[in-house]
Parts: C-alpha cells; structure tokens; sequence
C-alpha cells in the first residue's frame, strides 16, 4: 500500500508545531500551569521524545508530572502510564487499580491496562482489551494498538491487514500519528525476517516524516543486514547528532566494523558503552533489554549481557524476552566475546 505524501501537513511543518506547543506549555508550567496542562506537555514531551530519538525528552516528560500529580483519576493513569513506559510494572499495576475505584471501566484505563498485559506478556487478556477497544473506536490509534499486539503474538498476516485498516481509518492531517503507526509496522516485519517489507515501510515511513530518529535506525539496520554499509552509514550518521540515543552509537558501531574500520568501531563501542551504563543505574528496567543486546554483540561483555536479560525476562515474559535471553545464554556460552563482528548483520538484534 503505498502512501501519499499531499494526504497529510508536511512533517517538518508538524514537528515544528509540536515543538512549539512543547515551548508554550513549559512557559506556563514555570508560571505555575495548571495539572491539565502539566499532563499535556508530558504527553507532547513522550511524543517527540518517541519521534526524534531524545532520552532528555522522556526524563522531562515524567519530572513535570511527577512533582504536581494529584491523586486524581486523571492523574492516577497518566503515573500508571509513565511506570508503564519506564517498564515499572509493579508500580503500574498499582496505580492502574487505584484508578479502577474510580474511573472503572473508562477507556483511558482500558487501553493502559492493554499495555501493560501486553507489555508483560499477558497477551489473552491484553487482547481482549484490545478488540473492545477497537470495535469502540475505529481509529488509527485503536486498531494500530491491535495490529501491533496481533503481530507480537505471531499473527503477522492478519497483523498487516490491520495496520493496513489503521492507515485507511486516519482522517487526520497530521502526519505523525501515521508516522509512529508506519514505524511499528516496519519493526513488525524486521521481525519476522522479511527486510525487503520492512524497507518499503520504513520507506514510506520516511516519504511523510523524514525526521524520525528510530525508523531512520531501523532502516540502517536493514541496511547493514542486506550487506550495504555504505548505506547504513549515511541513514546513521545524521543521527548521531540528533539523538542522546545510545542505540545509534552502537549501530554506528557496528557500521564500522564492518566496513573494516576496527579503530573507530571500539571507539564508538566504548562510547555507547558508558551511555548504556549510565541509563541503566538510573533506569535499570527500561534499558535493560537494549543493553542486553548492545553488550551481548559489539559491546562485547556477554556476561553482563546475560544479567541484563535475565532480570528483563523476569519483568516481562514474552516471546522476545525470551529470545533475547536464549541469545544471552548463547553468547555467555561461547568462549569469545563477539566484540569482533560477529555479530554484526543480524537483523533486528535489538528488536527481536
């Protein structure tokens, strides 16, 4: 399915006006902004942090509610939402059914609850949610959610008509809602191994929001994977400006090595390697599955690679977890560290 570009603003127009609306909300947060305005600007900060690759955006969406949060239904989901992200699920649980008492079936609780099972692997349950959801609400957003859930559980053909569905139910102009629908499309189908699909969706994905930090990062990996470093080189160099990612220094990493520059591959290896150690004293549950992949490969310290995943598997028991922790306990085994490139190519390592 191919998407026309003219269908939706220009994504440079829409970044820059979610960028301003961001400036206008923390103006008056400093003024002393009202909750309502507090939990809007976190969720715009959560938005272009998801868009554009920024970490920092993410630590300020969580502080500016974190510090004003009334214990308010509105309030209890948003703190359940932000546990959520940061993959504190005990906590999201929590927040979720104290917000239950009082908001009890409101859709704002159903779709957290969805996430969170989903996340931590409950996917019968998660699904449920996610049907009603979409059968209340014919959005891109609902049937998205669906969609994604649907290919997480290995039903990828159904999955992509349904990501389909979602893009044909937008009737919005902005082109970002799409955007992030696009990209979890791409993810799906890097997957499932099929890297030609993934192209063309992080292809399109591109064609309407060329400033998106993780498809651009993704398509580098695809990239790698198909044997075009030169390519991967080019989609990931811009990045390493834009993003307070280490994901990016890591593939760059990799980028290197394998178009046979050792130096500069250690080089950025150590880089994304003290990034990756600084997240994880502050937010150990949230990166622990990324530094999984980042050390067990390049990053070249199996072992803690193997802690990583293991204490991510035992927050969230999905298919991927799983898998992660398989490949933990394969490099852990082997007497060398693949910190040699060994690793590079395979797609997906931080996405499986």
């Amino acid at each position: 399915m191919k998407i026309e570009p003219a269908r939706y603003t220009s994504g440079r127009i829409a970044l820059a006006n979610l960028s301003s609306s961001i400036e206008g909300l923390e103006r008056r947060a400093a003024e002393g902004a009202s909750f309502e305005d507090l939990a809007t600007l976190s969720d715009l900060l959560f938005l272009r942090g998801d868009l554009l690759g920024r970490i920092a955006d993410h630590d300020r969406a969580e502080a500016v509610v974190e510090d004003a949060c009334p214990a308010t239904f509105n309030a209890l989901v948003i703190r359940a939402r932000l546990a959520e992200r940061f993959h504190r699920f005990d906590d999201a649980h929590a927040l979720l059914d104290r917000a239950t008492l009082s908001g009890g079936t409101n859709p704002k609780i159903q779709a957290t609850r969805a996430a969170l099972l989903q996340a931590t692997g409950n996917f019968d349950d998660a699904l449920e949610l996610r049907k009603r959801l979409a059968l209340d609400d014919h959005g891109i957003h609902s049937i998205g959610a669906l969609a994604t859930l649907l290919a997480e559980m290995g039903q990828w053909t159904r999955a992509e008509e349904l990501y389909a569905q979602a893009v044909n139910a937008d009737d919005g102009v902005s082109p970002l809602p799409c955007a992030q629908l696009l990209f979890e499309w791409g993810v799906g189908a890097m997957r499932h191994g099929e890297l030609e699909r993934a192209e063309e969706i992080f292809v399109q994905l591109e064609a309407i929001l060329p400033a998106h930090v993780p498809g651009r990062g993704h398509r580098a990996e695809v990239a790698l994977a198909r044997g075009q470093a030169d390519v991967a080189a080019a989609l990931i160099e811009p990045l390493l400006v834009a993003s307070d990612d280490p994901e990016y220094v890591a593939i760059h990493a990799e980028i290197l090595a394998a178009r046979g520059n050792a130096v500069g591959a250690m080089r950025e290896a150590r880089r994304a390697s003290a990034a990756y150690e600084s997240l994880l004293a502050r937010r150990p549950e949230a990166y622990a599955d990324h530094a999984a992949a980042f050390f067990m490969g390049i990053g070249g310290r199996p072992r803690l690679a193997l802690e990583l995943a293991t204490k991510n598997q035992a927050l969230r028991d999905t298919p991927r977890s799983r898998r992660l922790l398989a490949r933990a306990w394969q490099a852990a085994a082997d007497s060398r560290a693949p910190a040699n490139g060994d690793c590079i190519g395979e797609v997906g390592r931080r996405s499986a």
